[in-house]
Protein backbone atom coordinates (compact mmCIF):
# COMPACT_ATOMS: atom_id res chain seq x y z
CA UNK A 1 0.00 0.00 0.00
CA UNK A 2 3.06 2.42 0.81
CA UNK A 3 4.26 1.89 -2.51
CA UNK A 4 1.15 1.94 -4.54
CA UNK A 5 0.73 5.65 -2.76
CA UNK A 6 3.99 6.47 -3.63
CA UNK A 7 4.09 5.28 -6.95
CA UNK A 8 0.92 5.62 -8.24
CA UNK A 9 -1.17 9.15 -6.12
CA UNK A 10 2.09 11.47 -5.02
CA UNK A 11 3.02 12.13 -8.98
CA UNK A 12 -0.56 13.32 -9.67
CA UNK A 13 -0.44 15.31 -6.48
CA UNK A 14 2.76 16.63 -7.25
CA UNK A 15 1.65 17.98 -10.85
CA UNK A 16 -1.47 19.14 -8.70
CA UNK A 17 0.73 20.99 -6.57
CA UNK A 18 2.89 22.61 -9.66
CA UNK A 19 0.09 24.01 -10.91
CA UNK A 20 -0.98 26.09 -7.82
CA UNK A 21 2.55 27.35 -7.48
CA UNK A 22 2.65 28.24 -11.16
CA UNK A 23 5.34 25.79 -11.69
CA UNK A 24 3.13 24.54 -14.92
CA UNK A 25 4.70 21.62 -16.07
CA UNK A 26 3.29 21.31 -20.07
CA UNK A 27 5.03 24.50 -20.37
CA UNK A 28 7.94 23.92 -18.19
CA UNK A 29 9.26 21.15 -19.64
CA UNK A 30 10.96 20.01 -23.19
CA UNK A 31 12.24 21.70 -25.57
CA UNK A 32 9.73 24.04 -27.17
CA UNK A 33 11.97 26.13 -30.07
CA UNK A 34 14.22 24.67 -33.04
CA UNK A 35 16.27 27.37 -33.19
CA UNK A 36 18.94 27.84 -30.61
CA UNK A 37 19.22 31.71 -31.10
CA UNK A 38 15.29 32.20 -30.92
CA UNK A 39 13.75 33.52 -28.33
CA UNK A 40 12.29 30.81 -25.46
CA UNK A 41 9.82 32.76 -22.95
CA UNK A 42 7.81 29.98 -20.95
CA UNK A 43 5.24 31.88 -19.40
CA UNK A 44 3.17 30.18 -16.35
CA UNK A 45 -0.21 30.99 -15.60
CA UNK A 46 -1.73 30.63 -11.98
CA UNK A 47 -5.41 29.90 -12.99
CA UNK A 48 -5.00 26.95 -10.44
CA UNK A 49 -4.13 29.31 -7.74
CA UNK A 50 -7.00 31.89 -9.30
CA UNK A 51 -9.66 29.29 -8.65
CA UNK A 52 -8.98 27.51 -5.75
CA UNK A 53 -9.13 30.94 -3.82
CA UNK A 54 -12.07 31.96 -4.90
CA UNK A 55 -13.37 28.38 -3.95
CA UNK A 56 -11.79 27.80 -0.49
CA UNK A 57 -13.17 31.69 -0.06
CA UNK A 58 -16.19 31.03 -0.89
CA UNK A 59 -16.35 27.71 1.94
CA UNK A 60 -14.23 29.07 4.54
CA UNK A 61 -14.24 32.57 4.15
CA UNK A 62 -16.26 33.69 6.95
CA UNK A 63 -15.65 30.96 10.08
CA UNK A 64 -18.06 27.72 10.31
CA UNK A 65 -21.00 27.92 12.65
CA UNK A 66 -21.33 24.42 14.88
CA UNK A 67 -24.41 23.88 16.13
CA UNK A 68 -26.00 20.52 18.25
CA UNK A 69 -28.96 19.76 19.89
CA UNK A 70 -30.36 22.22 22.97
CA UNK A 71 -29.91 18.89 25.10
CA UNK A 72 -26.32 18.88 24.50
CA UNK A 73 -25.16 22.14 25.99
CA UNK A 74 -21.88 20.32 27.67
CA UNK A 75 -20.83 19.31 24.50
CA UNK A 76 -21.36 22.32 22.89
CA UNK A 77 -19.09 24.12 25.65
CA UNK A 78 -16.27 21.38 24.67
CA UNK A 79 -16.19 21.98 21.45
CA UNK A 80 -16.30 25.43 21.61
CA UNK A 81 -13.17 25.30 23.94
CA UNK A 82 -11.44 22.78 21.48
CA UNK A 83 -12.19 25.05 18.69
CA UNK A 84 -10.81 27.73 20.69
CA UNK A 85 -7.86 26.19 21.72
CA UNK A 86 -6.87 24.78 18.15
CA UNK A 87 -7.31 27.90 16.21
CA UNK A 88 -10.32 26.03 14.10
CA UNK A 89 -11.17 28.45 11.61
CA UNK A 90 -7.35 28.30 10.27
CA UNK A 91 -7.22 24.76 10.23
CA UNK A 92 -10.85 24.48 8.40
CA UNK A 93 -9.09 26.99 5.60
CA UNK A 94 -5.64 24.99 5.12
CA UNK A 95 -8.32 21.86 4.83
CA UNK A 96 -10.81 23.42 2.52
CA UNK A 97 -7.21 24.80 0.47
CA UNK A 98 -6.26 21.20 0.16
CA UNK A 99 -9.66 19.68 -0.45
CA UNK A 100 -9.74 22.28 -3.83
CA UNK A 101 -6.05 21.82 -4.84
CA UNK A 102 -6.13 17.52 -4.38
CA UNK A 103 -9.64 16.67 -3.98
CA UNK A 104 -8.79 15.66 -0.42
CA UNK A 105 -7.70 16.31 2.75
CA UNK A 106 -6.52 15.09 5.92
CA UNK A 107 -6.12 15.84 9.73
CA UNK A 108 -4.96 14.37 12.38
CA UNK A 109 -5.98 14.56 16.23
CA UNK A 110 -3.72 13.45 19.75
CA UNK A 111 -3.27 14.45 23.04
CA UNK A 112 0.00 16.53 23.47
CA UNK A 113 2.07 16.52 26.23
CA UNK A 114 -0.10 18.71 28.37
CA UNK A 115 -2.54 16.39 27.99
CA UNK A 116 -4.39 18.71 25.55
CA UNK A 117 -7.04 17.81 23.27
CA UNK A 118 -4.74 18.50 19.46
CA UNK A 119 -5.71 18.26 15.84
CA UNK A 120 -3.59 19.24 12.92
CA UNK A 121 -3.54 19.24 9.10
CA UNK A 122 -1.64 15.92 7.76
CA UNK A 123 0.38 16.27 4.67
CA UNK A 124 -1.69 14.49 1.27
CA UNK A 125 1.41 13.52 0.44
CA UNK A 126 2.36 11.43 3.37
CA UNK A 127 -1.24 9.94 4.20
CA UNK A 128 -3.63 7.58 3.02
CA UNK A 129 -6.70 5.90 4.83
CA UNK A 130 -7.46 2.34 3.76
CA UNK A 131 -11.39 1.13 4.46
CA UNK A 132 -13.27 -1.84 4.86
CA UNK A 133 -15.30 -3.81 1.66
CA UNK A 134 -18.79 -2.71 3.12
CA UNK A 135 -20.72 -0.43 1.04
CA UNK A 136 -20.67 1.70 4.22
CA UNK A 137 -16.95 2.32 3.55
CA UNK A 138 -15.62 2.51 7.48
CA UNK A 139 -11.95 3.36 8.04
CA UNK A 140 -9.68 0.98 9.43
CA UNK A 141 -6.64 1.80 8.80
CA UNK A 142 -4.67 4.95 8.06
CA UNK A 143 -1.32 5.23 7.16
CA UNK A 144 1.84 8.36 7.19
CA UNK A 145 5.03 7.56 5.29
CA UNK A 146 7.03 10.28 6.43
CA UNK A 147 10.98 11.15 4.96
CA UNK A 148 13.11 10.45 8.05
CA UNK A 149 15.22 13.71 6.98
CA UNK A 150 14.62 16.54 4.49
CA UNK A 151 16.30 15.90 0.62
CA UNK A 152 16.69 12.50 1.47
CA UNK A 153 13.25 10.86 0.18
CA UNK A 154 15.34 7.36 0.20
CA UNK A 155 14.59 6.99 3.87
CA UNK A 156 11.12 6.95 5.60
CA UNK A 157 9.81 6.57 8.74
CA UNK A 158 5.57 4.31 8.22
CA UNK A 159 3.26 5.22 11.41
CA UNK A 160 0.09 2.96 11.13
CA UNK A 161 -3.21 4.18 12.95
CA UNK A 162 -5.70 1.77 13.96
CA UNK A 163 -9.18 2.07 15.90
CA UNK A 164 -7.24 1.42 19.19
CA UNK A 165 -3.43 1.48 18.83
CA UNK A 166 -0.82 3.50 16.80
CA UNK A 167 2.26 1.45 15.32
CA UNK A 168 5.27 2.89 14.55
CA UNK A 169 7.71 1.18 12.42
CA UNK A 170 11.37 1.30 12.64
CA UNK A 171 13.42 3.95 9.81
CA UNK A 172 13.48 2.08 6.90
CA UNK A 173 14.59 2.30 3.08
CA UNK A 174 11.65 2.76 0.85
CA UNK A 175 13.90 0.83 -1.90
CA UNK A 176 13.68 -2.06 0.55
CA UNK A 177 10.70 -1.35 2.32
CA UNK A 178 10.86 -3.95 4.50
CA UNK A 179 9.16 -3.08 7.64
CA UNK A 180 10.07 -3.42 11.35
CA UNK A 181 7.55 -2.92 14.26
CA UNK A 182 9.50 -0.38 16.95
CA UNK A 183 6.58 0.21 19.67
CA UNK A 184 2.91 0.50 19.62
CA UNK A 185 0.68 3.05 21.90
CA UNK A 186 -2.84 2.51 22.78
CA UNK A 187 -5.46 5.25 22.15
CA UNK A 188 -8.90 5.95 23.25
CA UNK A 189 -10.29 7.35 20.54
CA UNK A 190 -12.55 4.01 19.29
CA UNK A 191 -12.26 5.16 15.65
CA UNK A 192 -8.86 5.69 13.53
CA UNK A 193 -8.06 9.44 14.85
CA UNK A 194 -7.04 10.38 11.40
CA UNK A 195 -10.43 12.39 9.20
CA UNK A 196 -10.35 11.72 5.78
CA UNK A 197 -11.77 14.76 3.41
CA UNK A 198 -13.01 14.76 0.25
CA UNK A 199 -13.98 17.35 -2.71
CA UNK A 200 -16.50 14.30 -4.59
CA UNK A 201 -16.78 10.50 -4.86
CA UNK A 202 -13.47 11.04 -7.46
CA UNK A 203 -11.95 13.08 -5.14
CA UNK A 204 -11.08 14.84 -8.21
CA UNK A 205 -8.96 18.49 -7.33
CA UNK A 206 -11.09 21.46 -8.46
CA UNK A 207 -9.03 22.79 -11.35
CA UNK A 208 -7.86 19.27 -12.32
CA UNK A 209 -9.89 18.45 -15.48
CA UNK A 210 -8.53 22.09 -16.57
CA UNK A 211 -5.35 21.43 -16.64
CA UNK A 212 -4.83 21.12 -20.93
CA UNK A 213 -6.50 24.43 -21.16
CA UNK A 214 -4.06 25.89 -19.17
CA UNK A 215 -1.29 24.51 -20.86
CA UNK A 216 -2.60 25.84 -24.27
CA UNK A 217 -3.27 29.18 -22.22
CA UNK A 218 0.95 29.14 -21.09
CA UNK A 219 1.83 28.08 -24.89
CA UNK A 220 -0.55 31.29 -26.83
CA UNK A 221 1.18 33.78 -24.23
CA UNK A 222 4.46 32.33 -24.77
CA UNK A 223 4.52 32.32 -28.19
CA UNK A 224 3.26 36.08 -28.44
CA UNK A 225 6.35 37.38 -26.24
CA UNK A 226 8.96 34.69 -28.37
CA UNK A 227 7.21 36.85 -31.61
CA UNK A 228 7.25 39.93 -29.57
CA UNK A 229 10.77 39.54 -29.11
CA UNK A 230 12.36 37.68 -31.97
CA UNK A 231 10.68 41.22 -34.17
CA UNK A 232 13.06 42.97 -32.90
CA UNK A 233 15.74 40.70 -34.72
CA UNK A 234 14.19 41.20 -37.72
CA UNK A 235 15.66 40.39 -41.15
CA UNK A 236 17.50 43.28 -43.13
CA UNK A 237 16.52 42.86 -46.82
CA UNK A 238 19.15 45.10 -48.91
CA UNK A 239 18.57 44.42 -53.08
CA UNK A 240 20.71 46.44 -55.62
CA UNK A 241 23.55 46.55 -57.89
CA UNK A 242 26.72 45.08 -56.21
CA UNK A 243 28.82 41.65 -56.06
CA UNK A 244 27.28 39.87 -53.62
CA UNK A 245 30.59 37.50 -53.71
CA UNK A 246 32.32 40.51 -52.11
CA UNK A 247 30.00 40.75 -49.28
CA UNK A 248 30.55 39.11 -46.18
CA UNK A 249 26.95 37.55 -44.86
CA UNK A 250 27.06 37.71 -40.94
CA UNK A 251 23.56 35.46 -39.66
CA UNK A 252 23.94 37.28 -36.49
CA UNK A 253 23.24 40.65 -37.88
CA UNK A 254 20.09 39.07 -39.69
CA UNK A 255 21.25 40.54 -43.01
CA UNK A 256 20.20 39.09 -46.38
CA UNK A 257 21.99 40.68 -49.83
CA UNK A 258 20.11 40.30 -53.02
CA UNK A 259 21.93 41.00 -56.31
CA UNK A 260 19.90 43.27 -58.71
CA UNK A 261 18.82 42.11 -62.06
CA UNK A 262 16.96 43.51 -64.81
CA UNK A 263 12.97 43.37 -65.09
CA UNK A 264 10.78 42.01 -67.79
CA UNK A 265 11.51 45.14 -70.15
CA UNK A 266 15.36 44.93 -69.54
CA UNK A 267 15.88 47.67 -66.70
CA UNK A 268 17.98 47.06 -64.16
CA UNK A 269 16.01 47.04 -61.12
CA UNK A 270 16.33 49.73 -58.25
CA UNK A 271 18.66 49.66 -54.98
CA UNK A 272 16.10 49.09 -52.01
CA UNK A 273 16.40 48.06 -48.56
CA UNK A 274 13.71 47.38 -46.09
CA UNK A 275 13.09 44.83 -42.98
CA UNK A 276 11.29 41.07 -43.25
CA UNK A 277 9.42 39.35 -40.16
CA UNK A 278 6.22 37.17 -39.58
CA UNK A 279 3.02 39.15 -39.67
CA UNK A 280 0.90 38.57 -36.53
CA UNK A 281 -2.45 38.68 -36.76
CA UNK A 282 -3.12 40.44 -33.27
CA UNK A 283 -7.03 40.18 -33.31
CA UNK A 284 -6.92 36.29 -33.88
CA UNK A 285 -4.44 35.77 -31.36
CA UNK A 286 -6.29 37.68 -28.50
CA UNK A 287 -9.51 35.86 -29.74
CA UNK A 288 -7.98 32.48 -29.54
CA UNK A 289 -6.54 33.46 -25.68
CA UNK A 290 -9.93 35.01 -24.77
CA UNK A 291 -11.94 31.66 -26.04
CA UNK A 292 -9.40 29.15 -23.91
CA UNK A 293 -9.46 31.58 -21.16
CA UNK A 294 -13.31 31.58 -20.73
CA UNK A 295 -13.59 27.84 -21.75
CA UNK A 296 -11.56 27.08 -18.14
CA UNK A 297 -13.67 30.02 -16.22
CA UNK A 298 -17.13 27.49 -17.91
CA UNK A 299 -15.81 24.62 -16.82
CA UNK A 300 -14.88 25.18 -13.19
CA UNK A 301 -17.79 26.81 -13.02
CA UNK A 302 -15.66 30.52 -11.52
CA UNK A 303 -16.76 33.13 -13.30
CA UNK A 304 -14.50 35.94 -15.19
CA UNK A 305 -14.19 38.54 -13.29
CA UNK A 306 -12.43 40.37 -15.94
CA UNK A 307 -15.66 39.72 -18.28
CA UNK A 308 -17.24 42.99 -19.16
CA UNK A 309 -20.59 41.78 -19.20
CA UNK A 310 -20.13 40.01 -15.72
CA UNK A 311 -18.96 43.70 -14.58
CA UNK A 312 -21.71 45.60 -15.93
CA UNK A 313 -24.26 43.13 -13.42
CA UNK A 314 -23.34 43.89 -10.36
CA UNK A 315 -26.52 43.34 -8.55
CA UNK A 316 -26.81 40.45 -5.97
CA UNK A 317 -29.22 38.90 -8.10
CA UNK A 318 -26.54 38.98 -10.89
CA UNK A 319 -23.84 37.88 -8.94
CA UNK A 320 -26.05 34.68 -7.68
CA UNK A 321 -27.23 33.54 -11.49
CA UNK A 322 -23.24 33.94 -12.62
CA UNK A 323 -22.24 31.24 -9.70
CA UNK A 324 -25.34 28.59 -10.05
CA UNK A 325 -23.10 26.68 -11.47
CA UNK A 326 -20.55 26.90 -9.13
CA UNK A 327 -22.74 26.18 -6.00
CA UNK A 328 -24.12 22.97 -7.33
CA UNK A 329 -20.71 21.89 -6.98
CA UNK A 330 -20.32 23.77 -3.33
CA UNK A 331 -23.21 22.24 -2.47
CA UNK A 332 -21.83 18.27 -2.52
CA UNK A 333 -18.54 19.28 -1.22
CA UNK A 334 -20.39 21.38 1.70
CA UNK A 335 -22.23 17.70 2.76
CA UNK A 336 -19.21 16.26 2.74
CA UNK A 337 -17.96 18.52 4.79
CA UNK A 338 -20.22 18.49 7.15
CA UNK A 339 -19.60 14.03 7.16
CA UNK A 340 -15.98 14.59 8.14
CA UNK A 341 -17.27 17.48 10.63
CA UNK A 342 -18.96 15.52 12.56
CA UNK A 343 -16.48 12.75 12.66
CA UNK A 344 -14.36 15.29 14.02
CA UNK A 345 -16.26 16.17 16.92
CA UNK A 346 -17.20 12.55 17.54
CA UNK A 347 -14.02 11.51 17.93
CA UNK A 348 -13.55 13.95 20.31
CA UNK A 349 -16.68 13.08 22.47
CA UNK A 350 -15.23 9.63 22.19
CA UNK A 351 -11.90 10.12 24.04
CA UNK A 352 -13.75 12.65 26.45
CA UNK A 353 -16.35 9.60 27.46
CA UNK A 354 -13.67 7.20 27.31
CA UNK A 355 -14.00 6.86 31.05
CA UNK A 356 -17.50 5.54 30.25
CA UNK A 357 -16.33 2.75 28.41
CA UNK A 358 -18.89 3.72 25.72
CA UNK A 359 -18.17 5.52 22.16
CA UNK A 360 -20.02 8.51 21.91
CA UNK A 361 -21.55 7.45 18.85
CA UNK A 362 -23.27 10.53 17.16
CA UNK A 363 -23.85 14.24 18.56
CA UNK A 364 -27.51 14.99 18.77
CA UNK A 365 -28.76 18.22 16.53
CA UNK A 366 -25.47 17.99 15.02
CA UNK A 367 -25.29 20.80 12.11
CA UNK A 368 -22.96 23.33 9.95
CA UNK A 369 -23.71 26.86 9.27
CA UNK A 370 -22.06 27.61 6.33
CA UNK A 371 -22.27 31.29 4.98
CA UNK A 372 -20.86 32.19 1.43
CA UNK A 373 -17.81 34.90 1.70
CA UNK A 374 -19.98 36.72 -1.38
CA UNK A 375 -20.33 40.79 -1.85
CA UNK A 376 -23.63 41.68 -0.37
CA UNK A 377 -26.18 44.46 -2.18
CA UNK A 378 -27.13 45.67 1.18
CA UNK A 379 -28.39 48.68 -0.04
CA UNK A 380 -31.15 46.84 -2.25
CA UNK A 381 -32.38 44.34 0.02
CA UNK A 382 -32.68 46.97 3.06
CA UNK A 383 -35.04 49.12 0.45
CA UNK A 384 -36.88 46.61 -0.73
CA UNK A 385 -37.44 45.12 2.98
CA UNK A 386 -38.76 49.24 4.09
CA UNK A 387 -40.58 49.61 0.84
CA UNK A 388 -42.35 46.25 1.56
CA UNK A 389 -43.51 48.11 5.53
CA UNK A 390 -40.20 46.23 7.49
CA UNK A 391 -39.18 47.44 10.71
CA UNK A 392 -35.57 47.44 11.76
CA UNK A 393 -33.78 48.26 15.33
CA UNK A 394 -31.01 50.20 15.42
CA UNK A 395 -29.17 48.01 16.39
CA UNK A 396 -29.14 46.03 13.19
CA UNK A 397 -28.77 48.99 11.18
CA UNK A 398 -25.49 49.86 12.70
CA UNK A 399 -24.73 46.28 12.47
CA UNK A 400 -24.30 47.11 8.79
CA UNK A 401 -22.62 49.52 8.94
CA UNK A 402 -18.38 48.50 7.92
CA UNK A 403 -16.73 50.97 10.33
CA UNK A 404 -18.99 50.41 13.59
CA UNK A 405 -17.50 47.39 15.31
CA UNK A 406 -19.63 46.92 18.35
CA UNK A 407 -23.53 48.34 18.68
CA UNK A 408 -23.07 48.56 22.49
CA UNK A 409 -19.86 50.20 22.33
CA UNK A 410 -21.00 53.19 19.38
CA UNK A 411 -23.86 53.88 21.59
CA UNK A 412 -22.23 54.69 24.21
CA UNK A 413 -19.95 56.94 22.50
CA UNK A 414 -22.76 58.70 21.21
CA UNK A 415 -24.28 59.32 24.46
CA UNK A 416 -20.65 60.13 25.62
CA UNK A 417 -20.17 62.66 22.81
CA UNK A 418 -23.55 64.07 23.88
CA UNK A 419 -22.69 65.13 27.52
CA UNK A 420 -21.51 68.75 28.00
CA UNK A 421 -18.08 68.27 29.29
CA UNK A 422 -17.66 69.16 33.53
CA UNK A 423 -21.46 68.66 34.11
CA UNK A 424 -21.56 65.75 36.88
CA UNK A 425 -24.89 64.64 36.07
CA UNK A 426 -23.93 63.73 32.73
CA UNK A 427 -26.27 66.70 30.65
CA UNK A 428 -29.33 65.45 31.94
CA UNK A 429 -31.26 68.13 34.04
CA UNK A 430 -33.02 65.77 36.20
CA UNK A 431 -35.33 68.10 37.92
CA UNK A 432 -37.13 68.04 34.33
CA UNK A 433 -35.78 65.01 32.34
CA UNK A 434 -38.98 64.84 30.21
CA UNK A 435 -38.86 67.72 28.26
CA UNK A 436 -34.95 68.20 27.92
CA UNK A 437 -32.72 66.87 25.84
CA UNK A 438 -29.00 66.16 25.25
CA UNK A 439 -26.53 68.90 23.18
CA UNK A 440 -23.08 69.45 23.27
CA UNK A 441 -24.47 73.08 24.53
CA UNK A 442 -25.90 71.80 27.76
CA UNK A 443 -29.84 70.48 28.80
CA UNK A 444 -32.55 72.38 27.04
CA UNK A 445 -36.28 72.33 26.75
CA UNK A 446 -37.81 70.73 23.29
CA UNK A 447 -38.82 74.32 22.97
CA UNK A 448 -35.02 75.64 23.31
CA UNK A 449 -33.22 73.47 21.34
CA UNK A 450 -31.43 75.61 18.29
CA UNK A 451 -32.59 73.70 15.00
CA UNK A 452 -32.48 74.98 11.73
CA UNK A 453 -35.62 75.76 9.01
CA UNK A 454 -34.43 72.36 7.29
CA UNK A 455 -34.42 70.26 10.28
CA UNK A 456 -37.79 71.50 11.79
CA UNK A 457 -39.15 71.07 7.91
CA UNK A 458 -37.66 67.89 8.09
CA UNK A 459 -39.05 66.70 11.61
CA UNK A 460 -43.05 67.70 10.69
CA UNK A 461 -42.51 65.70 7.79
CA UNK A 462 -41.31 62.74 9.96
CA UNK A 463 -44.42 63.31 12.34
CA UNK A 464 -46.69 63.67 9.31
CA UNK A 465 -45.63 60.20 7.75
CA UNK A 466 -46.17 58.20 11.08
CA UNK A 467 -49.32 59.88 11.36
CA UNK A 468 -50.47 59.12 7.96
CA UNK A 469 -49.24 55.70 8.43
CA UNK A 470 -46.57 55.69 5.89
CA UNK A 471 -43.55 55.23 7.58
CA UNK A 472 -43.31 53.25 11.03
CA UNK A 473 -43.31 54.11 14.27
CA UNK A 474 -39.68 52.30 14.95
CA UNK A 475 -38.32 53.75 11.76
CA UNK A 476 -39.63 57.34 13.00
CA UNK A 477 -37.63 56.81 16.25
CA UNK A 478 -34.29 55.75 14.78
CA UNK A 479 -34.24 58.65 12.86
CA UNK A 480 -34.80 60.93 14.98
CA UNK A 481 -31.99 59.36 17.70
CA UNK A 482 -29.99 58.99 15.20
CA UNK A 483 -29.80 62.03 12.89
CA UNK A 484 -31.27 64.64 15.86
CA UNK A 485 -30.00 65.69 19.10
CA UNK A 486 -33.24 63.47 20.70
CA UNK A 487 -32.71 60.74 23.15
CA UNK A 488 -35.65 57.92 22.96
CA UNK A 489 -37.81 59.72 25.61
CA UNK A 490 -37.35 62.90 23.18
CA UNK A 491 -38.20 61.40 20.47
CA UNK A 492 -41.51 59.35 21.70
CA UNK A 493 -42.41 63.22 23.17
CA UNK A 494 -42.02 64.86 19.87
CA UNK A 495 -43.86 62.02 17.93
CA UNK A 496 -46.72 61.87 20.91
CA UNK A 497 -49.70 59.46 19.41
CA UNK A 498 -49.02 59.74 15.96
CA UNK A 499 -49.84 57.31 14.01
CA UNK A 500 -52.50 55.84 16.78
CA UNK A 501 -54.29 59.01 19.11
CA UNK A 502 -52.95 61.36 16.19
CA UNK A 503 -53.68 60.35 12.57
CA UNK A 504 -53.95 61.98 9.27
CA UNK A 505 -56.60 61.06 6.34
CA UNK A 506 -54.10 60.66 3.30
CA UNK A 507 -56.02 62.77 0.45
CA UNK A 508 -55.14 61.94 -3.17
CA UNK A 509 -54.36 65.34 -3.34
CA UNK A 510 -51.39 65.15 -1.09
CA UNK A 511 -47.91 66.22 -2.83
CA UNK A 512 -44.97 63.43 -2.83
CA UNK A 513 -42.50 66.37 -1.97
CA UNK A 514 -44.47 66.28 1.64
CA UNK A 515 -43.64 62.62 2.12
CA UNK A 516 -40.56 61.84 3.20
Amino acid sequence: MVRHHRANQVPRLSVLDDYYKARNTGIMNGRRRKDDDKADYRAAHNFAKLFSQFDTGYLTGNPLKIEVGEEAKKEKELIDDFNQRNDIDALNSEIALDISKYGRAYELQYRNVDDENKISLSNVFETFVVYDTTVERKEILAVRCVDAAPGINDKVLVIAYTDTQIVYFSEVSFSTLELKENKREDHKYKEVPITEYSSNRFRMGFYEDCLTLIDLYDNAQSDTANYMTDLNDALLVISGDFDSSTMTIDKEANTLLLESGQDMSGAKTSIDARYMYKQYDVAGAEAYKSRIANDMHEIVNVPNLTDVNFAGNQSGKAMEYKLFGFMQGMSVKQRLFTKSLERRYSLLMNIEHSATGKAYKRLNGFSVIFTPNLPKAVQEELAMLIDAGAEFSQETLLSLASFVDSYSNEKDRIKKENQPSGDANGGYDFENEANTLLTPEGAKTINEVSLNGAQIDSILKIVMNVARGELPYSSAMAILTFSYPFDETKAEAILGGAGETFVIDTPESVSSNDKL
